[in-house]
């Protein structure tokens, strides 16, 4: 199977140095065109990958390496990584680095949410809607002083990353994954893992609904301060009221 690059991924020629192939940086007008970095970058190395660059069993260049190369930030060259596993084209062996395991994803690998459309989307935000509204009650309850500082970190981020115009994924991500963490259910917070590449895929969505993003870093600051005051029951309300309004967004379509 041979991995096409996006339209707007420009493809540098190698070095005269080095002979190593690189990017040109991702910027922010070729973000919006192609979509999340980390797709961008996904996308990228697949694409080396199914020219032959690096064959099945060969290593990957480290994450700093990666980093340098594309001109990405390491958190999206993480989450790159990780989908890439989960569709099984690498292998993440921690102490001995990103090995290539098949150019070939197995049929049903999350890959496959990406042709579902609104449909799969607002699916994921109805069980959203019923899990994630008691984690954040269960965090509340149950997190560390040390998680839930860490969780309010995160939303500010997101609010700066946003008012730059960054991308702000990481930190996005992080949140939700950090307060299933937060509410030490091992059960619930596999759960939620177990739909990452869905999430992923409808965020590329919501990520450009009008007036999305504000409303998204306002309820994540909200989300994190009722969870600082330990206040269960408000940290309920509101992570329903957030994946509610997204919900209904999508609905609009």
């Amino acid at each position: 199977m041979t991995f096409a690059p996006d339209t707007e991924a420009t493809l540098a020629k190698p070095s005269d140095q080095g002979g190593v192939a690189s990017v040109k940086p991702v910027s922010r007008r070729d973000s919006k065109r192609v979509g999340l970095v980390h797709n961008h970058v996904m996308n990228l190395l697949c694409h080396r990958i199914g020219e032959g660059e690096w064959l099945p069993g060969q290593r990957l260049p480290s994450i700093h390496q990666l980093t340098r190369e594309l001109g990405a930030g390491a958190g999206s060259i993480r989450e790159a990584l990780r989908a890439m596993e989960s569709q099984g084209i690498i292998t993440i062996q921690h102490g001995r680095g990103i090995f290539v395991e098949s150019t070939n994803p197995p049929n049903g690998a999350p890959a496959r949410f990406a042709a579902l459309g609104i449909g799969a989307i607002v699916a994921l935000c109805e069980a959203r809607r019923v899990l994630e509204p008691e984690l954040a009650a269960f965090a509340a309850e149950r997190g560390t002083d040390g998680e839930l500082t860490e969780i309010h970190r995160l939303a500010q981020d997101m609010e700066q990353r946003a008012a730059a115009g960054a991308d702000f994924l990481d930190p996005d991500l992080q949140f939700h994954r950090k307060i299933a963490a937060a509410a030490h259910n091992q059960v619930l917070e596999s759960m939620i893992e177990s739909v990452t590449e869905l999430f992923l895929e409808g965020r590329k969505i919501t990520v450009e609904l009008p007036g999305m993003t504000p409303r998204a870093v306002r309820y994540h600051l909200l989300i994190s301060e009722a969870l600082l005051a330990r206040s269960a029951e408000q940290a309920r309300l509101l992570m329903a009221a957030h994946i509610n309004d997204t919900t209904q967004s999508l609905i609009r379509l």
